[in-house]
This record gives C-alpha cells, sequence and structure tokens, in this order.
C-alpha cells in the first residue's frame, strides 16, 4: 500500500470543482493497473469505502477528516489513437481529461464527441455518470469499458454488455473504471465550429464564473430540475456563501468561503419544496461524500 504514491491530510476542497470540504486522510496516486488492483485489494480486506477522485465536477465532500482510500486518476492519462478506414478509436485511461479528447477530434475532425467537448470532466467520471450534453452521453460513443471489480479483478466490457441509463451506470456502485475505448468517426462536418458554439452557448447559460458541482439534481421525466427549482422560488436564493445560481437555478455555486452544512441545506430545502408543491421526488446528480 505505502508503495503507491499519496499524500497525507490533502484538502478535499482543492480536490472538488466547488471547492468545498475538509481533508482525506490519505489520498493515493496510482500510476499503473498494478496499483489500481493493490489499492481495491486493500479497500476489500480493510472494509473501507473506496473512492475514485478524478477532477470532482459533480462531487462535494463533507467537512472533517475523511478516512476512505481515496485513489487520484492524476498519473493516469496514457491515451492510445487507433484508425481502421474512417473509424477512429481512441483508448484513454481514467485520467484523460475531456479537454485532451476535444483537442484530439478538433485537430482530426472527428464526429461523435463535439456535443460532449464543454463537459468539465476526466474520462472515468464521465464513464461512471454516463455524462452528456446536447442530446449525447457518452455511452453513445462508447466501444469498450476496462473495468476492475472490488476485489481487483479486471474486465473488459462491450457496449452492449453495459447497462447504461440516463445519468447512471454499474460502475457507480464499486470498483473502478481503469479507460475505455471511444469509437469516432472521421466527418465532413466542421467539427470545430460546433464545438465553438456549444462551448458558447454553455458559457452563458451556466454560471462558470464561480465554483460549481454543475447540475445539482437530475432532469425528471416531467419537467427539468432548473424549471421545478425556480417555481418554487430557488433561483438566486442562497444560505451563507453557497446559493442556486441566478442564471441557472439547478446549479448550486460557491460565493467564496462555502460549507459544507450550507450546501446540505439548500439540497435538503429543494429536495422538501420540490416534493411539497409538484409531488416530485428529486433525485441528485452530484454526489455527496460524508
Amino acid at each position: 500500500m505505502k508503495s503507491v504514491k499519496h499524500e497525507n491530510f490533502v484538502d478535499l476542497s482543492k480536490l472538488c470543482s466547488i471547492r468545498i470540504g475538509g481533508k482525506a486522510k490519505t489520498v493515493y496516486f496510482p500510476s499503473s493497473s498494478k496499483e489500481i488492483r493493490t489499492l481495491l485489494i486493500e479497500a476489500d480486506n480493510t472494509d473501507k469505502k473506496f473512492f475514485p477522485v478524478g477532477i470532482g465536477s459533480n462531487t462535494v465532500f463533507s467537512d472533517g477528516i475523511l478516512d476512505f482510500i481515496f485513489v487520484s486518476t492524476r498519473y493516469l492519462k496514457k491515451y492510445i489513437i487507433g484508425q481502421k478506414e474512417d473509424t477512429f478509436y481512441i483508448e484513454a485511461e481514467a485520467g484523460v481529461s475531456f479537454k485532451t479528447i476535444t483537442n484530439i477530434v478538433k485537430k482530426l475532425n472527428l464526429e461523435g464527441f463535439e456535443n460532449l467537448s464543454g463537459i468539465p470532466a476526466t474520462i472515468g467520471g464521465a464513464v461512471v455518470m454516463n455524462a452528456g450534453a446536447f442530446g449525447t452521453e457518452i455511452s453513445d460513443i462508447i466501444e469498450e469499458v476496462h473495468w476492475f471489480d472490488r476485489e481487483g479483478n479486471l474486465h473488459v466490457l462491450k457496449r452492449d454488455q453495459i447497462n447504461f441509463s440516463y445519468r447512471s451506470s454499474p460502475f457507480q456502485k464499486e470498483g473502478f473504471v481503469y479507460k475505455a475505448v471511444l469509437k469516432l468517426k472521421s466527418s465532413k462536418k466542421d467539427i470545430k465550429s460546433i464545438i465553438k458554439k456549444h462551448l458558447e452557448e454553455r458559457k452563458k447559460k451556466q454560471p462558470l464564473e464561480y465554483p460549481t458541482a454543475g447540475s445539482t439534481f437530475k432532469n425528471t421525466p416531467k419537467y427539468p430540475a432548473g424549471y421545478l427549482l425556480e417555481k418554487v422560488g430557488l433561483k438566486g436564493y442562497k444560505i451563507g456563501n453557497v446559493a442556486f445560481s441566478e442564471k441557472h437555478a439547478n446549479f448550486l455555486i460557491n460565493l467564496g468561503g462555502g460549507k459544507f452544512k450550507e450546501l446540505k441545506k439548500l439540497i435538503e430545502i429543494a429536495e422538501r419544496r420540490v416534493g411539497e408543491l409538484y409531488r416530485i421526488k428529486l433525485e441528485k446528480e452530484i454526489q455527496i461524500v460524508e
């Protein structure tokens, strides 16, 4: 265990995009599949929670000291590009960022990823959450996923073996997504301009000028979550230094020095108000780790 690069008492607010959280007793930084396996076996043997950390764009950590096996994907950034006629395959480790994939698809003018380009994510986290935007989900372009189970066994799963759904995958429960293969096509469209348009739209509609954890709640079958939150009077509503954004009601933002208890209270108020007024149970899209 201690042979895997690690740091002690790490500030968790620096490991998530909303910049809220206490400290991790230890964060591990594996750089190989062998080290990932070692950490998973350790978690299984000690019955500790195993928690992968990418860029933390939909994660909020509680206050205090958390004694989990936190596993950063910082050094898992290798990728390989393969080609078969007009089809390209990008095999990317968990820590490869969407920015890196965006640069590849712009350079090669590849179709399939453009709608996902502005999501602040890494491959591992995106696969786990089945990240999506503008009508596309990452599951739409996945060829296969390399995944470690809780006992440290590596599985290679083809797309049709994986039960993805809206912002959900089987990988959320346990184990570790080590890498994924994306399948993209050479395009006749101007992929650069499509990506530019999406990024401009995202900037216009989302409060990207503040630390945020992205969408707080999943959209419901009947209404978007932002619409419901606005209707129950929570757009711009704040407690302390955490608020539902004026720009997009489904985005919680840290106004500066925001606390976990403030964020948690806002979520509770939202769930209660929407439940009482619309008889709808909101489901969280952000992941709260406590």
